[in-house]
């Protein structure tokens, strides 16, 4: 995706769009999170892990809305 027919100054939107493309690009091979999670501790304790963490993170967010 290289031109090398632009000035150094102008590649800036090119540049832009190769690193927002690395970012974006899914790696297919690799399993969810939860999956991975599942798979290392059971499905109970990885449920229960889950929900844990998403309480802490709305209880935080509802402690910065009263504040």
């Amino acid at each position: 995706m290289h031109d090398p027919s632009l000035p150094q100054g102008e590649r800036g939107p090119e540049l832009l769009l190769e690193h927002c493309t690395a970012l974006t690009h899914v790696d297919d091979r690799r399993p969810p999170a939860f999956a991975r999670l599942e798979q290392a501790v059971g499905g109970e304790l990885a449920r229960l892990l889950v929900g844990a963490l998403a309480c802490r993170r709305g209880a935080r967010t509802l402690a910065l809305l009263v504040v």
